[in-house]
């Protein structure tokens, strides 16, 4: 028997060195991985879908702090550099500034793309869809 416990102690120590780390994997630290920064591949607003390159090297960077800052250094759909806002994580839901609430499409989610949706209701019209696209940038 005293043979036996050190032989299994040495099992679940060489099982646990052998198991891969464990990777963030809540959507906050998914959007903050690297530099942070996330180009827009692809937008729709309901029915909508802008013309191709309408979003070209627009940019969304998701800081440490819960800080996120927009760019689009084109200026084509937006000032060239927008003020900073504030995003915060909550049950794979991000709220940004306060207000919007989106939820990944995780059926869509790759090693490097996100896609992100949320509804914006006006009282006696229909509910809008708006969907994001968003790919790691490097």
């Amino acid at each position: 028997m005293n043979k036996i416990i050190p032989f299994l102690l040495f099992l679940i120590i060489t099982a646990q060195a052998c198991t891969p780390e464990k990777v963030a994997t809540t959507l906050a630290s998914i959007l903050t991985q690297g530099s942070g920064k996330w180009k827009v591949t692809f937008a729709k607003f309901g029915d909508e879908e802008p013309p191709r390159g309408m979003y070209d090297r627009f940019l969304i960077e998701f800081r440490g702090g819960d800080v996120y800052v927009t760019t689009n250094p084109d200026g084509a759909i937006s000032p060239a550099t927008l003020p900073r806002g504030t995003w915060k994580e909550s049950n794979g839901k991000i709220t940004f500034d306060g207000t919007v609430v989106v939820r990944e499409i995780t059926q869509q989610r790759t090693s490097n793309k996100i896609v992100l949706e949320w509804e914006v209701s006006i009282p006696g019209k229909v509910t809008t869809t708006y969907r994001i696209e968003l790919m790691k940038a490097n």
